[in-house]
């Protein structure tokens, strides 16, 4: 799958048209300058003389550094012959020269991701989804991209919006084991990369990554086929209830509770089962309970930005908006590039009157919008 995509961007995208046409006959001389030595690179790639290609766009580089589609051309060589620190290298020169190119960044990305350079590899991954909005196809590339970015934010522990950027490439990549196999990892929390399952969890992050799939690309009736089995085969194992839980909260939300409940009892500390638990009890108006249940989230994890939230929440639910507005800016200072978070202190500081510092959060959301377009 590397190679094709490979070829059918290096075509796709022109990244070579300002070559110039190909030539038939091989040139009678060795190439000198820029414009004989790109021809002639185009033309040997073409033939299928990688080795030779790349030699000769380097020599076209040397002459032309800004020539930003010649660095383009080095890096999707390089991929393809699996040389990925040379393929790095040539694709930060592209990109420094073309900021707007989400296919160097993709690339990039997945060269940074086979030499375990895995903290830039999710920069420059991310990078590559804000440049495409979801609505316009990236092509086969871009794709390979996001679903790499979804494994390196659930290696981080975004399993939310891990499952968010998979759900994109579920649309396009409808049957496809591995990827949903990955799934499985954010769907059951698990911060690791497939390769790194034990043999004896295969199997639940299998049908756990299968249930979520069919919920994107199959009938209701067959996802929740999919959840049901893996909650009789699996009910013990962590975080299978909370994932089913999950699925009932947005398509059947007054029958979610029990699951979290089932949750906490597999797992006494899940900080995650009690924030569910927290804001399904607010929409129920059971307030008591759930300030218990956000309470025991933060006091199990202070640095939680879901615990902070559900917190917050509750107690802006009681009326008490002082309070909620300390957890509202607890959340912030957690994850202070969140435009969601600013939403909710927009709404904290309108209820207390303070216009002032609403309007400044107001113009943060919007800030923060727009430096992160396409994001979940």
């Amino acid at each position: 799958m590397k190679r094709s995509i490979s070829v059918l961007l290096l075509v796709a995208t022109g990244a070579l048209a300002q070559t110039g046409p190909p030539q038939t006959q091989p040139s009678p001389t060795p190439p000198q300058g820029f414009d004989e030595l790109s021809r002639e690179a185009q033309k040997t790639y073409e033939a299928g003389n990688t080795e030779r290609a790349e030699q000769l766009f380097t020599r076209a580089v040397r002459l032309r550094p800004g020539w930003a589609e010649g660095w383009w051309a080095i890096g999707m060589i390089a991929y393809q012959r699996d040389h990925y620190p040379q393929c790095r290298d040539a694709l930060t020169r592209m990109v420094e020269l073309d900021k707007s190119a989400a296919p160097g960044f993709a690339l990039l990305g997945l060269c940074e991701f086979r030499t375990q350079q895995y903290d830039k590899a999710l920069g420059h991954l991310k990078k590559a989804h804000m440049l495409v909005p979801a609505s316009e196809s990236g092509g086969p590339l871009l794709d390979m991209a996001d679903y790499h970015l979804a494994l390196l934010l659930t290696r981080q522990g975004a399993f939310e919006v891990a499952q968010e950027v998979m759900l994109r490439v579920a649309l396009k990549e409808r049957n496809n084991s591995e990827m949903a196999f990955a799934a499985g990892l954010a769907s059951l929390r698990m911060p690791i990369l497939p390769p790194e399952v034990p043999d004896n969890q295969k199997e639940v992050v299998a049908m756990a990554g299968k249930a979520f799939w069919d919920l994107i690309t199959q009938s209701p009736e067959q996802a929740e086929a999919g959840f049901h089995a893996l909650i009789s085969k699996y009910p013990d194992f962590p975080k299978v209830h909370y994932l089913y839980g999950t699925y009932l909260a947005s398509h059947h939300p007054e029958q979610c509770a029990p699951e979290f409940l089932e949750e906490l009892r597999v797992s006494p500390d899940s900080v995650p089962a009690r924030v569910q638990l927290a804001l399904r009890y607010i929409v129920e108006k059971k307030l008591d309970q759930a300030l218990k249940f956000a309470r025991e989230a933060v006091a199990l994890s202070p640095d939680s930005v879901g615990s902070q939230l559900a917190l917050a929440e509750v107690l802006r639910a009681q009326g008490d908006d002082e309070h909620a507005l300390a957890g509202y800016l607890v959340a912030k200072r957690l994850d202070p590039t969140s435009p969601k978070i600013r939403l909710y202190l927009v709404n904290a500081y309108r209820a207390l009157g303070r216009v002032e510092d609403m309007r400044r959060e107001e113009a943060d959301y919007a800030r923060l919008k727009t430096a992160q377009p396409n994001w979940p």
